[in-house]
C-alpha cells in the first residue's frame, strides 16, 4: 500500500504514519511544496487502519484490506474422495458427558455416606427433663 503525503506549507515538516497492528510508526520529513509517497506493508486478508499524524494531530485515516491472489493456488482434485468427511460429534462431547455423570455419581455417594456415617446408638447429649 502506498501513502502519499503533501506539504503545502513553506517549511519542512515532520510526519508519522501509524498502523493498528502493533508495529512501529513510520517517521518522515517532507520539504515545502512537495509530495512524498511512502510504502506501507499491510497484512493480507485483514483490515488495517492507517493514520497519518503531524504535530500529534491526526491528518487523515483510512481503513484498507489487502485482497491478494495466491501465487500458487492449490490444484482442484479431479478424483472424488473415497471416504466422506467426518461430520458427527467429536470425542470431546462424550468425554464431557462421562465427566458429568461421574461428578453426579460421586456427589450422590458422598451425600448418602454423609447421612449414614456418624450413626450412634447411645445418646451423646442427655435430654433435658423439665
Amino acid at each position: 500500500m502506498k501513502v502519499t503525503v503533501r506539504n503545502t506549507g513553506n517549511k519542512t515538516e515532520d510526519f508519522g504514519i501509524e498502523k493498528n497492528d502493533d508495529t512501529a510508526a513510520i517517521p518522515g520529513q517532507i520539504r515545502p511544496d512537495s509530495t512524498r509517497t511512502v510504502a506501507v506493508r499491510v497484512r493480507e486478508d485483514r483490515r488495517t487502519r492507517i493514520t497519518v499524524n503531524w504535530a500529534n494531530k491526526r491528518i487523515g485515516t483510512r481503513t484498507v484490506k489487502a485482497n491478494c491472489d495466491k501465487a500458487a493456488a492449490a490444484p482442484t482434485p479431479t478424483k472424488k474422495p473415497d471416504k466422506l468427511p467426518h461430520t458427527g460429534p467429536d470425542a470431546t462431547v462424550w468425554a464431557r458427558a462421562a465427566t458429568g455423570v461421574g461428578v453426579i455419581l460421586t456427589g450422590a455417594i458422598i451425600f448418602w455416606y454423609g447421612g449414614v456415617w456418624p450413626r450412634r446408638r447411645d445418646q451423646v447429649f442427655p435430654k433435658k427433663n423439665s
